[in-house]
């Protein structure tokens, strides 16, 4: 039973170690850049791999999906410590627009190669 777990725990271990991580990828947000105090919007967080080409002429990028981040927004006149949420790139988020107008920062952070959680993406929008 002793000699099962240790297999089990290093196949987990191995699957992991194998899986890009936040500093392999290109991130970008695709969302609006203002909207309307109250109103819905959708954020896509997209992260984006170099692959070498099949033919020449240079590099070319290749996006990911099913990558998780985590996301907090930081809004005029909120809390100084946002509510974390998660995503996976590629998926849409709806999001609802708080009643204050002003700028709102939106925070993507995901997990580097030592297991911690770093900042991505940085993207501010402004509420109307």
């Amino acid at each position: 039973m002793r000699n099962a777990t240790l297999v089990v725990t290093l196949a987990v271990l191995a699957g992991c170690a194998s899986k890009p991580t936040a500093e392999f990828y290109k991130w970008t947000a695709d969302c609006p850049s203002s909207v309307d105090k109250g109103s819905e919007f959708k954020l896509t967080v997209l992260a984006t791999l170099s692959v070498e080409p099949a033919e020449e002429g240079g590099p070319t990028t290749q996006a990911v999906e099913g990558v998780e981040y985590t996301y907090q927004i930081h809004w005029t006149g909120g809390s100084s410590s946002p509510l974390r949420h998660r995503g996976w790139t590629g998926e849409p988020v709806k999001i609802r627009a708080r009643l204050v107008p002003g700028p709102a920062t939106i925070l993507v952070t995901s997990l580097n190669k030592e297991g911690l959680d770093v900042k991505v993406l940085e993207k501010t929008i402004e509420v109307k």
